[in-house]
Parts: C-alpha cells; structure tokens; sequence
C-alpha cells in the first residue's frame, strides 16, 4: 500500500462533511449534496469508505475517487475489489459479496492478462483504473479541522486488544499505524474489518439503556483513551448514528435506501463538521437527525 496516513489541513474556505458507507447507493448521496447546498469549490466530503457493492451505482460512486473534493479510506469491499484484479486472497470473496457489477471489467482484465492483444472496451478499462486508483486509498484520514479539533477516519475498529492504549500521537505515527490497522480480527486487518464494538448493535432498533447495558456487560469504557480524537467510521449497519466511547459510527445503510420497498430506516448519514450536525438523506427524502451517544458518565446511570 502506498498510503497509510493521510493528513488534512483546515479548511478556512468552505465547509467539511463526513458521509457514511455509499456502498452504490449514488442516488441518496446526489439528493444529499444537492440539500445541503455542497459547494465543490470550497466544501469537502471525507469517506468512511465502502463506494461499491450492493448498492445500483457502484460505478458511479467509485468515480468520485476521482474528485479533488471527496477524500475517502481503504475499506473491506475497496480491498477485496483490488484484490480481485491484482492478486490477494480477499480476492476471491468480492463477486460473491456484491461485486457482479464490475464482472465484464474484471473478465476483460483477466482476457488482457492472457492475451495482451485482447481490446477491452471504454467502461471497463475505466473500472480498471479507478480500481487501481482504490489500491492507493489509505488505512486512514486525519482531519486538523479550523474550529481545533481533530477527528481520525477509518472504515471500521481500532485493534480491541490495543484500543486503550492509542492516543493522537501514536495516531500521527504512519508505522504506528499500519501496525494497528493491520492487527488482524475475524475477517482481516482490523481498521477494515473490525466488528467488536459496534457488531451488538448491528441492523437492530437502537434504546440508550440497551447500549448502555451492552457497554457496562462488555466493559468497552476500557477501550477509550482520553487523549484520543473522535474517531468516525462506517462498516457495521446501524439504525440510527451511534457514537460510544469517542468512536461514531455512521453506517446506516444508504443502499438500502435505494431499494424500491425499502424498511423506512436505511439512509446515507452525513456529519457537517464545522456544527456536527447530522444529516440524513435518501434519494427522495433529507432531514436533520440527533445521534444516539453513550458516555462514560452514561454508565453510571444504569
């Protein structure tokens, strides 16, 4: 990977937004810039990542890779995507996790590999290149926004076994960060696979005193470290924004929003960091949203 870190000055220009997992779903994100009047000229939108799969318009999504305003990290779905292309053991678990849409480009790439001659027609030599645009995202962004904060992007969890002991500075540190990012969980490297904190909460209807109780029985205050930014990610589906213990997660499920009978809940979540104010918008429907937070002072009235 040739990114592993990467790091944003203030924006004193315009205005910084955090959109959730895309995952094809363009027409919720193309309702969402249009409602809060996004201004590509002085406005940036970070990515928790995961643009292709599922969703109608993974081609469309990925192509914002190529926009000097939309600034995204690496994800399980990116890897496994380039890994189908160039080589890698994830590889081989893309097309049955929602790539179909990129199998011509993926047949036509293989075709060229085998025979150099072989023509491989405009859209899918355009896949290509965005694919391997997607090999160079990195494991992580880090926001030094204009108000003073700082705010770290990864698509899932930081390592459980060494949460409590990472702070801003180790999070500065690129070989500290690769080092975390790929500790390894379940499924693969941690920052894009991680499922401990969050994985209780998953698709199901969101109360403070169940969050609360998970938190307490499975003691994730022990993950927090005081002199660590907030973190926002993606990566498992919630109901509703959730943040615990300084890590928000703002995975709601905006492909599902695109489906033609969808649950009702499904949305593309957005944060304006300038208010942390949160957005939520669907390809027909926008509105503001309060996040559901738990913190350690939480924990003591349950």
């Amino acid at each position: 990977m040739k990114n592993i870190l990467k790091t944003y000055g203030p924006n004193f220009n315009g205005r910084d937004f955090v959109i959730g997992d895309l995952h094809g779903g363009y027409p919720a994100f193309q309702n969402l810039v249009r409602e809060i009047h996004f201004d590509p000229f002085k406005d940036r939108i970070f990515s928790t990542s995961d643009l292709v799969d599922r969703g109608p318009n993974s081609y469309e999504c990925l192509q914002l890779l190529r926009e000097p305003w939309f600034c995204c990290s690496n994800a399980n779905h990116e890897q496994m995507m380039f890994e189908a292309f160039n080589g890698g053991w994830m590889g081989k678990y893309w097309l049955r996790n929602g790539g179909g849409w990129g199998l011509e480009a993926l047949t036509a790439h293989n075709k060229r590999r085998a025979d150099p001659a072989f023509v491989i027609d405009d859209k899918s030599a355009d896949i290509i290149d965005l694919v391997n645009l997607a090999g160079e995202l990195p494991f992580m962004m880090t926001l030094n926004h204009k108000n003073g904060k700082k705010f770290h992007f990864i698509h899932a969890e930081l390592p459980s076994s060494r949460s409590a002991e990472v702070d801003d500075e180790m999070l500065a540190d690129p070989e500290k960060v690769y080092e975390l990012a790929t500790t390894q969980a379940a499924d693969g490297d941690t920052f894009l696979w991680g499922r401990y904190v969050f994985m209780p909460f998953y698709g199901i209807h969101l109360t403070k005193e169940k969050v609360v109780r998970s938190v307490k029985g499975r003691h994730i205050e022990r993950l927090q470290n005081e002199n660590r930014s907030m973190i926002i990610s993606g990566h498992t589906i919630m109901t509703q924004p959730l943040t615990i213990m300084g890590q928000t997660n703002i995975d709601t499920c905006a492909y599902g929003s695109c489906n033609p009978d969808p649950d009702g809940w499904e949305a593309l979540t957005c944060i304006e960091l300038d208010t942390w104010t949160f957005y939520q918008a669907t390809p027909t429907t926008f509105k503001v949203v309060e996040p559901l937070t738990v913190n350690k002072e939480d924990l003591e009235d349950i």
